[in-house]
């Protein structure tokens, strides 16, 4: 039977688990999990597995051994530590007399054998304040959650520990949380670099950008979707491999058989061959993003159409010879507060790639097929890049140092191609949106690109002569206005501004309250402190609740407010009050500064879209 104290904690910290052993506990013993005295009398632990009996203890001394087996550890330091096998918990017990304020979980793939450490060993020997989470059993998708759980509470900092024997007995399931953690682990920190890298500048972005929105034509919404229903689309990206297709892509433009969207750095290959797509599409949120599309603006070329993502870098719009039109984006929280939202005016969903971003705009616009080309999403003679691409900020060519990190997977003949992990990172976003596109035929035509799941490898000259069969590009579909009410626009502004002059007010009483707060720290003073931080917490909530900060500045500070709420969550069950409300005033007081840093940057930007926005009613009247 599980000790008491154990099953007290295990009440406390995971009912369901408590549950799932005292269901299962009049199951036991099944005789596979044998308890027996080691030579020096403390109990050790033995596995029969497969009709062998495995010691995962010494059978000596496993005291000794487990001291040897944490020596490696002993000079390390360490936030949080998962410890892949329990057995009776020696390793742990003498990790944690070295690391005792270390937080720790425990992974135990048998059932039985957490069964037996509770029933044998007291978790509050480790001590059990620091256990995060114990989980067991061999579900991958059990496992796979709550390997998600850790990552999240342990901020990405993660050690894993395991038993050598466990390698040995559960070779499949250690090696299923190796990988999951590992791909998440991958997924947290490339999101986590992302939002710190960009989330001023798609704010800012989408700010200086609105007022090209509200005068251009919504792709999704004002194009009458009937041009292109069940007609071909081509998507041609910069890969070396669309240097074999420059002659069909002229011939299928010569002859209207398909539309033709450029993405990213594949338009400068197109011009430089005499090929004018139906559109060229851009999304990316930096600076540097405007040198994609300098060659247009340089030779003033009017007859290629841009289609814009609108937290795109501002930069890329600025004096644009030719039409545009726009999509709005998910990292855009500006568009959608101030449009007339009655209106379906659609978003496309933030991606590592332009081309996965313009893949959920073909499909929303009811193309059928598209058509990848140039989509290599892996490495030719080690170039990223088609002829007719140069740039001073990036080579062509794979450095050395690239070519040792690169990844081999399958191309669209079965066998390797180089990769790495951006563009495998692109390939698995569009295989995701690929397999929700009901109904649509997706055909890869990139020679010697990777394989992408949910396509069919078609050469190009295939196409053309046996689905490119006729004329189906009907060039005046960009010809419209847009349908946005732009006194709807105005008078949402007047709200949102009554709202940025409230916001100050709000962040100086929030901010004001943790003063006092930290004065009663400091003085020791605890009496009143939960009252103190009941009215903290009716300040923060009128500034969470605020809509200029909603819109315009949380978006800012995701990367800060995500480290808050950590924060909080880390120090919940701490039951020294003092302790505690100095940990919570640090972390409000560090993110409610990041707060008031963005008010202040963001300010100049906002009161220059107003101007602009006014100056566009003036025109029209």
């Amino acid at each position: 039977m599980i000790l008491v104290d154990n099953r007290n904690i295990l009440r406390m910290k995971d009912r369901d688990l408590l549950n799932t052993l005292t269901t299962i506990e009049n199951s036991y013993p099944t005789g596979n999990v044998i308890v027996e005295p080691a030579k020096t009398g403390v109990p050790t632990l033995k596995i029969a597995v497969e009709g062998r009996t495995q010691y995962v203890h010494s059978k000596y001394d496993p005291e000794k051994d487990a001291e040897r087996f944490v020596r490696k550890f002993e000079n390390g330091t360490y936030k949080h530590v998962l410890f892949v096998g329990a057995g009776l918990g020696y390793h742990i017990k003498k990790f944690m007399a070295v690391h005792p304020n270390t937080k720790f979980s425990i992974y135990e793939p048998d059932e039985e054998v957490l069964f037996t450490y509770l029933k044998h060993e007291k978790l509050d020997a480790l001590p059990a304040q620091n256990l995060a989470q114990i989980f067991t059993g061999t579900d991958t998708d059990n496992i796979t959650y709550k390997m998600q759980q850790l990552l999240q509470s342990s901020n990405g900092i993660l050690q894993i520990i395991t038993l050598p024997i466990y390698e040995r007995i559960y070779g499949a399931q250690i090696g299923t949380v190796m990988k999951e953690t590992l791909e998440t682990l991958k997924g947290k920190r490339y999101s986590l670099a992302t939002n710190y890298t960009f989330q001023e500048r798609w704010t800012i972005n989408s700010i200086k950008n609105f007022p090209t929105v509200l005068k251009s034509p919504n792709i999704l919404h004002d194009i009458d979707k009937t041009a292109f229903e069940g007609k071909p689309a081509i998507i041609v990206a910069a890969g070396p491999s669309l240097n074999l297709e420059f002659e069909h892509l002229r011939y299928i433009k010569d002859n209207g058989l398909a539309y033709i969207f450029s993405v990213g750095s594949a338009i400068n290959a197109l011009i430089e061959h005499g090929i004018y797509p139906d559109a060229a599409c851009t999304y990316d949120p930096t600076e540097r993003n405007q040198l994609v599309i300098q060659r247009i603006k340089d030779e003033k070329i009017t007859e290629i159409p841009l289609v814009f993502g609108s937290s795109v870098g501002f930069e890329t719009l600025e004096d644009y010879p030719g039409k545009m039109l726009h999509m709005i984006t998910s990292q855009d929280t500006i568009a959608p507060q101030l449009l007339d939202t009655k209106q379906a005016i659609g978003i496309v969903m933030d991606a590592p790639s332009i081309a996965v971003v313009t893949f959920q705009l073909l499909n929303k616009l009811q193309f059928n097929p598209i058509v990848l080309v140039g989509q290599n999403l892996g490495f030719q003679d080690n170039k990223r890049y088609a002829a007719g691409i140069d740039y001073d900020f990036v080579e062509n060519e794979l450095s050395e140092d690239e070519k040792k990190e690169t990844l081999t997977v399958k191309d669209v003949y079965g066998n390797g191609i180089q990769t790495n992990d951006s563009y495998n990172r692109m390939r698995q976003q569009l295989e995701l949106h690929i397999g929700v596109a009901i109904g649509r035929e997706v055909i890869n035509t990139t020679i010697g690109g990777a394989h992408i799941e949910g396509t069919k490898f078609i050469p190009m000259g295939e196409l053309i002569s046996n689905k490119f069969t006729s004329k189906v590009v009907y060039q005046g579909w960009v010809d419209k206005s847009n349908g946005y009410d732009i006194e709807v626009t105005r008078n949402k502004l007047r709200m949102i501004s009554l709202s940025e002059k409230e916001c100050r007010g709000v962040w100086e009483n929030s901010f004001n309250q943790l003063k006092r707060i930290n004065t009663a720290i400091q003085l020791r003073q605890s009496k009143n402190m939960e009252n103190h931080f009941t009215e903290f917490d009716r300040e923060f909530d009128k500034l969470k609740q605020n809509s200029f900060y909603k819109n315009f500045l949380e978006p800012m500070v995701r990367v800060q407010y995500g480290i808050l709420s950590e924060e909080s969550q880390r120090v919940r069950f701490e039951k020294d009050g003092l302790k505690k409300a100095k940990v919570i005033v640090h972390a409000f007081t560090s993110f409610l500064i990041s707060v008031f840093k963005q008010l202040e940057f963001v300010r100049p930007y906002f009161e220059e879209m107003i101007e602009r926005i006014e100056e566009m009613k003036v025109e029209i009247e």
